[in-house]
């Protein structure tokens, strides 16, 4: 396909080091641009520990006090599909799989996230984002950076203050304010969207998507359901991102995987 092959003429390889996030906006396609929405992804970090085994050096401060135990953490903001791609025939699970990774020699996807190149952001804005990423003490935000921003043209120093401001946003906001209220409980998952809904002023939370996993060990005979929340994704149009979370910046995006009764963890 013409525009793949002439897209790895720009998108160098990673083994080189030389994806550095300095890509000029110039020198990425225009259409690149045109798509549809973004996917706000934010982790509840309790939750995140129970459940990943890779996790590690992330997880050193559980203490309910930590602020990073009482808040949506960050995890991602991820475009979907380029319409260039939908006309060229990818399908969603390939593009979820390979994201920018696909203009890659070969498609070749990295060898785990710290793999990656380091990000060298300044330090008022490294501070800021290892302080809401807990994650990136694991590489996180080198993953994020090449597999879901590069290929875009955005800069590190770009994207992470628009996507920590969403964060900061939906911290601010009654719906977080009802997780922390409910840390340590069992609550209901209709409850959970309805908490969305009034906090942001929609008629339902089909925004709204809630992850739930399965414990590294099992805490309660429910949770071998995979009842504990560890995610929330909600679905935000790429054009109203400063609007967020205005009712007009939502758009309806999937399912969740949640059972009934989710156990939010303290």
């Amino acid at each position: 396909m013409p525009f793949f092959r002439w897209a790895r003429i720009w998108v160098l390889s990673l083994s080189g080091l030389v994806l550095t996030g300095s890509i000029a906006a110039a020198a990425v396609p225009q259409d690149m641009q045109d798509f549809n929405h973004y996917t706000f992804a934010v982790m509840w970090h309790p939750g995140v520990c129970a459940t990943w085994s890779n996790a590690g050096p992330a997880c050193k401060d559980l203490s309910p006090a930590a602020k990073i135990n009482q808040e949506w953490t960050m995890h991602g903001l991820w475009a979907s599909r380029p319409r260039s791609l939908l006309a060229a025939g990818m399908n969603g699970p390939t593009w979820w799989h390979y994201g920018c990774y696909w203009y890659n020699p070969e498609h070749a996807l990295p060898k785990g996230s710290c793999a990656n190149p380091p990000l060298n952001l300044p330090e008022a804005l490294h501070q800021r984002l290892y302080a809401h990423m807990p994650m990136a003490q694991i590489c996180l935000d080198r993953h994020e950076y090449y597999k879901h921003v590069v290929c875009f043209g955005e800069t590190p120093e770009q994207f992470f203050p628009k996507e920590l401001d969403l964060l900061d946003k939906l911290n601010a906001s009654a719906f977080t304010a009802f997780i922390r209220d409910h840390r340590g409980q069992w609550v209901a998952r209709n409850a959970i969207m309805k908490a969305f809904a009034d906090s942001f002023q929609v008629k339902n939370a089909d925004a709204l998507e809630l992850r739930c996993e399965n414990p590294s060990h099992h805490i309660h005979e429910l949770e071998r359901q995979g009842n504990i929340l560890t995610q929330a994704w909600i679905t935000i149009h790429k054009d109203k991102v400063d609007a967020f979370p205005a009712p007009e910046s939502l758009e309806k995006g999937r399912k969740g995987n949640c059972a009934e009764k989710i156990h939010i963890l303290n």
